[in-house]
């Protein structure tokens, strides 16, 4: 039950932006896309929460790795997906005008999932040496 406050409207129920714009149309309006894969170049600055990227079009908030950190001051090539309005989840950073870097195939989700196998297999035959023996 909400309290009224003001006559016939309640002062809790009030929202000033509900009928303002939405934040869809908003960002849909900088030509960008909302859920998209980019690829930027610009200068990789430190600011003061993490990494910014400053680019012709504006400044965008990074969210990188420690090793991306060596490029800072540095005129750099970003790949990654957007998330909210400046904000970017990076695939990969590297210096401008070089070839895109490989991805290691080294992945942790595979060592992970074989240790867990190697362990299932080791128990079962140190149940089936301990019944049997």
């Amino acid at each position: 039950m909400v309290p009224s406050a003001f006559g016939r409207r309640s002062f809790l129920r009030d929202d000033p932006h509900t009928y303002g714009p939405a934040l869809g149309p908003l960002l849909e309006g900088s030509r960008v896309p909302v859920k998209a894969n980019l690829h930027l170049i610009g200068h990789l600055e430190e600011g003061p929460f993490g990494l910014l990227l400053r680019t012709g079009g504006g400044v965008w908030e990074l969210e990188a790795n420690r090793r991306s950190r060596r490029l800072v001051g540095c005129k750099v090539e970003v790949t990654g997906h957007r998330t909210g309005f400046n904000g970017l989840i990076c695939d990969a950073i590297w210096p401008a005008g070089q070839p895109r870097p490989r991805r290691r195939k080294f992945n942790l989700e595979y060592v992970l999932a074989g240790g867990f196998v190697a362990y299932g297999l080791i128990a079962t035959l140190l149940g089936f040496a301990g019944y049997f023996g």
